[in-house]
């Protein structure tokens, strides 16, 4: 019997500014939607979560070839 998939929940702080909306995922660092409006930031902010994952799972199994510090 397969098992019901239970989506994980994550915490999102919402923020205005410059004229939009920001939804940042707490539990995710560098992981944020943003939108016109509140509801458009917390739709974006899932699709943002769903690639974040995906890209996680995918470097999890490819070791890093080069590893490089720089400054910004």
């Amino acid at each position: 019997m397969e098992s019901a998939h239970i989506p994980t929940r994550y915490r999102v702080s919402l923020h205005r500014a410059r004229g939009a909306w920001f939804a940042r995922v707490i539990d995710l660092p560098g992981c944020v939607g943003h939108g016109a409006t509140e509801v458009e930031a917390l739709e974006n902010a899932r699709g943002v979560i769903r690639t974040y994952l995906q890209i996680a799972r995918m470097l999890s199994v490819d070791p890093a070839r080069i590893v490089l510090e720089i400054s910004a």
